[in-house]
């Protein structure tokens, strides 16, 4: 299990830092979970993947706040077998990085939770920017 973790995680620096083209990752709130898919045509099936999440911050290297492989499970191609990340792993108002990577594909995306009327919206971050406004 720690092996997959430090394998998926240098997989996903080296990926990022070859600048793979990164594929979109799609966010929704349901309950108390962002659910991440691909929203992709092509069924994967059954694959292995890690999910990372880690704040925006261009001034320190990139940490990981929270990270999940997963083995031999559907891959999250739609809304109905989406990955959960439980919400209290997540700051309001805070910039992050979420990533899906396996060995060959790395899809990204850079949202902030706020907090409108009581509710939870997610909110895309600028491409180059760190924070939500």
């Amino acid at each position: 299990m720690i092996m997959n973790k430090i394998t998926y995680s240098f997989l996903a620096v080296i990926l990022i830092g070859c600048n793979q083209q990164s594929r979109d990752l799609n966010t929704k709130i349901i309950d108390d979970n962002l659910c991440i898919f691909t929203n992709e045509s092509e069924n994967y099936g059954k694959d292995s993947f890690l999910v990372e999440i880690g704040k925006i911050d261009f001034s320190k290297e990139y940490q990981s706040e929270y990270d999940i492989s997963y083995k031999d499970v559907n891959f999250p191609v739609d809304e109905k077998n989406c990955v959960y990340i439980p919400l209290n792993k997540i700051e309001e108002n805070v910039a992050y990085t979420i990533s899906l990577s396996t060995i060959n594909k790395l899809f990204s995306s850079q949202i902030c939770i706020l907090k409108e009327k009581n509710l939870n919206i997610i909110k895309k971050v600028e491409p180059g920017k760190s924070t939500c406004s």
